[in-house]
């Protein structure tokens, strides 16, 4: 009898034990899972901070070069003499419409023309796709001229001229001429729109 009490109370010490044991090894792991969780937090957190802080530094150099340098004086006296030789290098062309905007961010808008002889590929290019005749005014000044300009995402008979703030004065001056260059050519030449109507064409097909 006292052997088989003896042993029963051997077999209860051990499960104690094992569950114990458990119960130990269960508390070490959530401690290590939450230290891992406290670690990536620390270390996500640091991240954030340093990011803040060099973004900080970033825009604060930013400001100091914009005073230092007078830049936002020169952006608008630069976008008032961009503005004024657009408008006096376009406005004789029938299919523009104005010359906006405030300082070095200007629009060019086009509208379509009164003459027949414009206004039927003009609006064949409208059915197309809208952005058909801004897209080659695109196209034509970077190829041409080399100067990479876009039109507006909102209204398609926009031009964006929105040069660096560090323009220089020759730079406007080949600016406006590659634009005037390419309205010309889309009042005058039949390249500028056969050219196009046959990317188009090759396009749908």
């Amino acid at each position: 009898m006292r052997h088989n009490s003896f042993r029963k109370h051997e077999r209860g010490m051990a499960l104690i034990l094992s569950l114990l044991a458990l119960l130990l090894i269960s508390a070490v792991g959530l401690g290590m899972i939450y230290m891992s969780s406290t670690e990536s937090s620390i270390n996500n957190n640091y991240k954030d901070t340093q990011t803040a802080f060099f973004a900080m530094r970033a825009g604060l150099a930013t400001l100091a070069v914009l005073e230092s340098e007078n830049l936002g004086k020169r952006a608008a006296e630069s976008g008032a003499w961009l503005r004024g030789r657009l408008y006096e290098a376009l406005q004789g062309y029938e299919m523009l419409k104005e010359v906006r905007g405030e300082g070095l961010l200007l629009g060019i808008e086009f509208t379509a023309p009164r003459s027949l002889r414009l206004r039927a590929p003009f609006e064949t290019f409208l059915r197309i796709h809208p952005a058909l005749f801004g897209q080659i005014l695109v196209m034509r000044l970077f190829r041409d001229h080399g100067i990479l300009t876009q039109i507006c995402g909102n209204n398609f008979l926009v031009l964006k001229a929105a040069p660096p703030l560090v323009v220089t004065e020759d730079q406007i001056e080949e600016f406006v001429a590659a634009v005037a260059d390419v309205v010309e050519m889309a009042h005058t030449s039949g390249a500028f729109w056969s050219e196009a109507l046959g990317l188009a064409r090759r396009a749908i097909i």
